[in-house]
C-alpha cells in the first residue's frame, strides 16, 4: 500500500493465526447474494478515526477516513443494511471480505463460531486427569477491604484432616501424561494458611509430582523466610497484589487487623519478591474517589522500584463495578460508569508511557477455547477451605461436584460438565467468540448485564490497544 492509501485503512493486528488459517481468505458465493456486515463486527470511534475489531477473527482494523468508510458502508440503523457484491470493487472492502468483516447474507455465524471454536478445542488435545487447581487454605484475612467479594463469608482456616485429603485427591488426578500441575493460592489471604500451603507442597514433592503455582494476596505477611520459601518451594512465580493508594489511603481502604504502617510494609515485600525472582502484579483498584491518588502511587512506583526490579512487575488499573445480582463480578460498588472507564483508561495509558504496564495484548487478540475453568472441568477444579469441589471459582452451589474426602458425585459431575447450547438470545451477539454459551454461568444472569460487561471491557481493551499502536508508530 502506498502512504495515500493507508490513510483510510490499516490492519493493526493480523488476528488469532489459529482462527485465519482455518477459515482462509473468504470466497465470494455464487447466486449473487447480497452483503451484509458480519455479526461479529466491533466498530469503535476513537480520536477522529474508527477501529474494526472482528471479535472471531481478532484482526484489528484502523479506519483513518472515517467519514468515508461510514458514510457509505457502515449503517447504524436496527435492521443492518444488504449491499450489492458491487462494493466489491473498491480494494478496501474487498479486503474486508476476504477477512470475513462482511459476509453473504443469510450466513449462519453462530454455527461458523462453534466449528471455529469446536476444532480448536480437540487439536489442545486436553490432558487426562486434573492440571490447574484453584485452593483457598483459608477464608481468613487479615485485612478488610470494603469492595471485597466475599463479605458475609465465613472465615475457616482447612483443617489437618482436610489438609491430607486435598494432597491424596491431587494425587489421584494427577495427569497420565504426566504433566505438570498449576496451583492457584486463593483465600481470603492465603499467607494467613501458610502452613497448609507447606504441607501440601511436601507432599507433593515428596510423590515427585512437578507443579507450578501461582497467588492472590495482599502481600503483608511476608518476611525474607516466606519469601524464600514461596520461590523455591512453592514455586510461586507470580503474585497479584492489590494498591489503591499511597499510605494514608492504602490503609483506609484495606483496613489491616494486627498490620503496623502496612503500606510500607507491602512495598518491602515486592521488593523482596522481585528480587526472589517472582512477578508482581500490581492490581490498582479505582473508583471514583481515589483517581488522583492513583497517579500519585504511579509517581511513587516508578521512582521505588528499579529498572531490574521493574523487569518483574506488572501494574494496571481497573474499575471497581458490581452488577446486579449474585454474579461472578459483583461487589458492593455500583456499576461503573463511563466517565470512571475513561478515567480508568488514561491511567493505563500513564502506566503505558512510564513502562509499567506490559504491551502484551495476546488475550485481546487470541480466540478463547475455553472461556473459563467450567468449560474445562474435567481439568479445572476449585478447592474450598473445607474441601469442596466446585466447577467455578464463584462457587455457586449449583457448581459444586463433590469433595475431597468422599471424591466426585457423578450425578452432580453430569451436570456440571454437560454441554450447553448457545442461548437463542446470543446467537447473533457480538460478543459471543470472547464470551460462553455456558447457560448456568452465574456471571450470565441476563443478556443486558452481560452485554454491557462484554462491552466495557473490550472498549478498555481497544483503547489500550490504539494507544500501544499510536505509541509504536512514533
Amino acid at each position: 500500500m502506498s502512504g495515500e492509501e493507508k490513510k483510510k485503512m490499516e490492519c493493526l493486528h493480523p488476528g488469532d493465526p489459529r482462527v485465519c488459517v482455518l477459515l482462509g481468505k473468504q470466497s465470494l458465493i455464487a447466486g449473487g447474494k447480497q452483503l451484509r456486515w458480519s455479526r461479529f463486527v466491533y466498530r469503535m470511534d476513537t480520536e477522529g478515526q474508527t477501529l474494526l475489531f472482528h471479535t472471531l477473527t481478532r484482526k484489528l482494523y484502523l479506519i483513518h477516513d472515517s467519514a468515508f468508510m461510514m458514510h457509505h458502508y457502515f449503517d447504524d440503523t436496527p435492521a443492518p443494511p444488504l449491499y450489492s457484491v458491487a462494493i466489491l470493487d473498491d480494494k478496501w472492502m474487498k479486503e474486508l471480505y476476504e477477512e470475513y468483516f462482511l459476509v453473504p447474507e443469510g450466513t449462519d455465524e453462530s454455527q461458523l463460531y462453534l466449528q471455529v471454536k469446536n476444532i480448536i478445542v480437540i487439536k489442545e488435545e486436553l490432558p487426562k486427569g486434573i492440571t490447574h487447581y484453584v485452593i483457598l487454605p483459608t477464608t481468613t484475612c487479615n485485612a478488610r477491604c470494603f469492595y471485597c467479594f466475599e463479605q458475609g463469608m465465613e472465615y475457616r482456616k482447612m483443617s489437618r484432616e482436610t489438609v491430607e485429603e486435598v494432597l491424596r485427591f491431587i494425587l489421584e488426578h494427577k495427569p497420565k501424561e504426566h504433566k505438570k500441575i498449576h496451583i492457584h493460592w486463593f483465600g481470603g489471604e492465603p499467607m494467613c494458611a501458610a502452613d497448609n500451603i507447606d504441607r501440601i507442597c511436601d507432599g507433593l514433592n515428596e510423590a515427585g509430582i512437578e507443579y507450578t503455582a501461582e497467588m492472590t494476596s495482599n502481600g503483608s505477611l511476608f518476611d525474607e523466610e516466606s519469601v524464600k520459601k514461596a520461590a523455591k518451594k512453592w514455586k510461586v512465580g507470580e503474585i497479584q497484589i492489590t494498591l489503591d493508594g499511597l499510605a494514608e489511603e492504602y490503609a483506609k481502604r484495606k483496613r489491616y487487623v494486627g498490620i503496623e504502617k502496612p503500606f510500607e510494609t507491602v512495598i518491602r515485600n515486592i521488593h523482596l519478591l522481585t528480587a526472589a525472582g517472582i512477578r508482581v502484579t500490581v492490581r490498582i483498584n479505582i473508583d471514583d474517589d481515589n483517581e488522583k491518588e492513583a497517579y500519585r502511587l504511579i509517581d511513587y512506583l516508578k521512582e521505588e522500584f528499579s529498572e531490574k526490579e521493574k523487569e518483574k512487575m506488572r501494574v494496571y488499573a481497573h474499575s471497581l463495578f458490581g452488577q446486579e445480582g449474585e454474579g461472578l463480578d459483583s461487589c458492593p460498588i455500583s456499576n461503573a460508569s463511563d466517565e470512571l472507564e475513561e478515567k480508568v483508561q488514561e491511567i493505563n495509558n500513564k502506566l503505558l508511557r512510564e513502562g509499567l504496564i506490559s504491551k502484551d495484548l495476546g488475550e485481546l487478540f487470541s480466540l478463547k477455547s475455553h472461556y473459563c475453568m467450567v468449560t474445562a472441568p474435567e481439568c479445572n477444579v476449585l478447592i474450598d477451605s473445607t474441601g469442596n469441589l466446585f466447577a467455578c471459582d464463584a462457587m455457586p452451589e449449583n457448581m459444586r461436584y463433590g469433595d475431597v474426602k468422599t471424591g466426585i458425585d457423578p450425578e452432580k459431575w453430569r451436570k456440571v460438565a454437560s454441554i450447553c447450547d448457545v442461548r437463542e438470545e446470543c446467537r447473533e451477539c457480538v460478543f459471543l467468540p470472547q464470551c460462553t454459551e455456558f447457560d448456568r454461568c452465574p456471571n450470565r444472569l441476563t443478556y443486558d448485564n452481560c452485554y454491557k460487561q462484554e462491552k466495557r471491557k473490550i472498549e478498555s481493551d481497544l483503547r489500550f490497544a490504539y494507544a500501544v499502536a499510536i505509541q509504536n508508530m512514533k
